[in-house]
C-alpha cells in the first residue's frame, strides 16, 4: 500500500479527532477547514458523526455512540451480524470499513459464530488464533478480504471487524 497518497487525510483524521474531544461546546454541527481538506462534527442523539474529505477526493466518515449507530449503507450482505449486536462505531473510507459492535454472547460463541457463519456466506477461514483475552478471525472470498478481532467485554464481547464495503 502507497502510504505517501494517504498523508493529507491522515492529518484530516487527526484534526477531526481533536474536534470530537473538544466537542462538548454545545453546537450541533461544526464545520472547520483543516489542511488539505474539511472536517464536518455533527453531534445529536447522543452520537457523533465525522466527516471527513481531503482536498483529494479522500473521504472518510466515522460514526459512534454507545447507544448504537446504524451500519454503513453499503455493508457487505455476505457479512453476518450476530443477532443482538449493538453497533458502537462504523467508519468507512475507500472501499473498506471498519464496524465494532458489542454483543451478550461469550468470546468462543461470538468466535463460532461468526466462523460458522461466514463459512455459509461463501468465505473460507484463512486462519484464527485465541490470545486469551481476545481472539483473531480472518476469512476470504474471491480477492475480498474480512478481518475480526473478538475480545471479552464484561459480561459479553467486543467485536472489531474490518471488511470490503458492498460495490454500489
Amino acid at each position: 500500500m502507497n502510504t505517501s497518497n494517504r498523508r493529507p487525510c491522515y492529518g484530516v483524521l487527526c484534526s477531526a479527532i481533536v474536534l470530537a474531544l473538544l466537542g462538548g461546546c454545545g453546537k450541533k454541527e461544526q464545520n472547520v477547514a483543516v489542511p488539505g481538506g474539511k472536517v464536518t462534527v455533527t453531534q445529536q442523539g447522543g452520537g457523533t458523526t465525522m466527516e471527513m474529505s481531503s482536498d483529494k477526493g479522500e473521504k472518510v466518515k466515522i460514526s459512534a455512540s454507545d447507544k448504537g449507530v446504524a451500519l454503513p449503507a453499503n455493508f457487505p450482505a455476505d457479512v453476518p451480524i450476530m443477532p443482538g449486536a449493538t453497533v458502537k462505531m462504523a467508519m468507512s473510507s475507500g472501499d473498506a470499513l471498519s464496524v465494532t459492535f458489542s454483543v451478550a454472547a461469550s468470546q468462543a460463541d461470538a468466535l463460532k459464530y461468526y466462523e460458522d457463519n461466514l463459512k455459509a456466506k461463501g468465505w473460507e477461514i484463512a486462519a484464527t488464533m485465541n490470545m486469551g483475552e481476545s481472539a483473531m478471525l480472518s476469512a476470504k472470498k474471491g480477492k475480498r478480504e474480512c478481518v475480526m478481532n473478538v475480545g471479552k467485554d464484561g459480561s459479553g464481547s467486543m467485536v472489531q471487524l474490518v471488511a470490503p464495503l458492498e460495490k454500489s
